[in-house]
């Protein structure tokens, strides 16, 4: 990646970090017009944007940027397990993605998690679909399965 690519991403970030932090929950919140995607409240909210697809000389692959928000009544973890849910605008998920957050996380305060992703296989009508859906056009959610808080406790959520 060039420095200016980079330049670019992080500026990005920052600016998904920013929208996620001044975002309101109301019926269209998931619409906003920088591209981010806003889940809806859980345990855990996340914010996705900057979907990309990469071409590489063995394998292909789709990123993203996350930024993870800890719900205002949750203690301080310590790592989160779940799954990123990836729906139409019908709500019918279309795919999923298993994720484990090994940084620790501040309720109402966001974490940047840029670079998710996943090797794409083009002959998968999930990931035909990842490819070529925009995320203006997705419903996406974070289902937190397992909770490890700062205190040493944890919870099994699912």
């Amino acid at each position: 990646m060039s420095d200016m690519e980079e330049r670019f991403a992080e500026i990005e970030r920052r600016l998904a970090l920013l929208e996620a932090r001044n975002a309101v929950p109301a019926a269209g919140a998931n619409g906003n017009s920088s591209g981010a995607r806003q889940a809806e409240e859980s345990v855990v909210s996340i914010a996705v944007s900057n979907k990309r697809y990469d071409h590489g000389d063995y394998e292909d692959h789709i990123w993203f940027d996350c930024d993870y928000t800890l719900s205002e009544e949750s203690k301080p973890t310590r790592a989160v397990k779940g799954t990123i849910e990836f729906m139409d605008l019908f709500g019918e998920v279309k795919f999923r993605l298993n994720v484990t957050v090994n940084s620790p996380m501040n309720p109402g305060r966001p974490l940047a998690n840029p670079g998710i992703g996943f090797t794409f296989n083009q002959f998968m009508p999930e990931h035909q679909w990842m490819l070529a859906t925009d995320l203006l056009d997705m419903k996406i959610k974070f289902v937190a399965s397992n909770m490890i808080y700062s205190d040493g406790t944890s919870q099994v959520l699912a």
